[in-house]
């Protein structure tokens, strides 16, 4: 498995330019399934009130105000208690799900990662027609990088937003060698 980016050329990116958007590439996989996960913001720390090696947990708590806290839960029959420290931090916690043969094709193999040229905005956007006849969805096996325009680059569009932006390039899941050969059989490896 790899995971496949088509930049565009014809932007000439100088190489910070260029090294930022294959970052942008390499996260927006991951990004989407965090994103489109379950998500539950954790504002407070969930400690234990007794574990199976020490029934009475609660009593190691040196803080008294964690130990009130605990103490309290102990009383209560609950097993777990939560505490807002000065020092704790609001987490978010996110559940995703990764397809099997991407855990152990890519996640726990490798990371082969192939990033292609393509000669300009047409270029590029005709991979997609290639990803929609494999049966590939967009947002979810491939997405668009596209930059804001704040520093190099001339906006092309106006998003939904209102916001000036440039079609830099295309992201894919991590996909087999053989449908990734088939998305970049137009298009050479990306030269500086």
């Amino acid at each position: 498995m790899r995971r496949l980016f088509i930049i565009r050329k014809d932007l000439q990116l100088h190489p910070g330019k260029l090294a930022a958007m294959v970052g942008h590439c390499a996260e927006g996989f991951w990004l989407n399934l965090l994103t489109h996960g379950r998500v539950k913001d954790n504002e407070y720390d969930t400690l234990p009130v007794s574990t199976k090696e020490f029934p009475d947990y609660w009593q190691m708590y040196r803080h008294p105000a964690v130990y009130e806290a605990a103490k309290a839960a102990h009383e209560r029959g609950e097993k777990t208690f939560k505490y807002k420290s000065e020092h704790a931090r609001p987490t978010v916690t996110v559940s995703v799900e990764i397809p099997k043969e991407v855990w152990e094709g890519y996640i726990k193999d490798i990371f082969t990662k192939t990033i292609c040229e393509a000669k300009n905005l047409n270029h590029l956007m005709k991979v997609v027609d290639v990803a929609k006849e494999l049966g590939l969805v967009e947002g979810i096996d491939y997405g668009f990088i596209d930059d804001v325009c704040k520093t190099d680059l001339t906006p092309e569009f106006t998003d939904e937003n209102g916001v000036g932006r440039c079609r830099v390039g295309i992201w894919f899941k991590p996909i087999s060698d053989e449908i990734s050969h088939k998305l970049s059989k137009k298009y050479q490896l990306y030269k500086g």
